[in-house]
């Protein structure tokens, strides 16, 4: 069972009664089209429609620059289906982030002029009415990734990372979630994946930010689950009477792939998905992910728009 503990803050009483939120994850794997963000690195990994050695995928860093980004254009979209939040992954396990970062070097500053994808994101999220959500992972492939298996391509040397190097990861997380919180005014929702407690103070994040919905992850503001719909019996030990998120992927993976531009999740399913969800008191995450341009496929903004529609109609929202 996720133990978890609502903010009581009257600035985060809005989460349990979101019901729909779009989550979006976007980082350089887009720039090669075949691969999902992060564990496209991972030898082994089944779901992306190819890995490759992480020196490969990290070097996409140089070709990522979104000609097309249009913030606007996402939120106004996932506001017209009845999306209440919107969810970006500010940094996503590869460990690129999404602005420019004085903490480490592998971020806008270094490889796109200073350029801030973030700043248009949350300006949308505000025009629109959305509540402004970051997806930070603590987690670095990068940083101490000479001594990490990544799935099968070299032997897994965990055991040797100095002190001084996890000190160092640590110290970047500490500066970068900081900046998060104090760079672009009041963000509602910080989405933690991967261990973070050993790294950071919730006490500190709530001084920076005290309406702040976190997760995710034990005792954080509410329980997730993703992919899979939990059974009732789940949803009784581990979901009833908490405040809950479903993440389901509209789009192939995670983040961006070409089989976007003609596969998609069908509009029975993200019916199926959000009805469940909404009928057990949850919210419904539903993810898509922008090519490397800097927009979501045609078939995406279509379904959406069907999914919208359909919520409307039925009178589900």
């Amino acid at each position: 069972m996720q133990t978890v503990h609502p903010n009581l803050h009257p600035d985060a009483q809005w989460f349990p009664k979101a019901g729909l939120g779009l989550f979006i994850h976007w980082g350089i794997a887009s720039v090669d089209g075949y691969l999902d963000l992060s564990w496209g690195m991972f030898k082994d990994f089944k779901y992306s429609p190819r890995v490759c050695p992480p020196e490969e995928y990290f070097a996409l860093a140089k070709k990522f620059d979104p000609g097309r980004y249009d913030a606007d254009r996402w939120i106004a979209a996932a506001s017209e289906a009845g999306c209440r939040y919107a969810v970006l992954t500010a940094r996503h396990h590869d460990s690129f982030c999404l602005w420019p970062s004085r903490y480490g070097d592998f971020n806008t500053r270094t490889y796109m002029g200073r350029r801030d994808l973030i700043a248009p994101f949350i300006a949308a999220c505000r025009k629109y009415g959305l509540k402004v959500g970051l997806y930070y992972s603590p987690p670095d492939f990068r940083t101490a990734g000479e001594y990490l298996p990544y799935g099968g391509w070299q032997e897994d040397r965990r055991s040797e990372i100095p002190k001084e190097l996890t000190d160092y990861e640590h110290a970047i997380v500490r500066g970068q979630v900081r900046e998060l919180l104090t760079n672009w005014g009041r963000i509602d929702l910080i989405w933690f994946d991967g261990k973070w407690r050993h790294i950071l103070d919730e006490e500190k994040i709530r001084a920076l930010q005290p309406g702040i919905v976190i997760g995710r992850g034990d005792d954080t503001d509410f329980a997730t689950t993703e992919c899979r719909l939990p059974t009732e019996e789940e949803y009784e030990r581990d979901f009833k009477g908490r405040w809950w998120e479903y993440c389901g992927e509209l789009n192939c993976c995670w983040g961006y792939t070409k089989r976007d531009e003609h596969t998609v999740k069908s509009l029975e399913d993200l019916l199926t998905w959000y009805g469940f969800t909404r009928a057990h008191g949850g919210n419904f995450l539903i993810n898509m992910g922008p090519d490397s341009e800097g927009d979501f496929t045609k078939l995406e903004y279509q379904r959406l728009k069907e999914f919208g529609e359909a919520i409307s109609l039925r009178n589900l929202r």
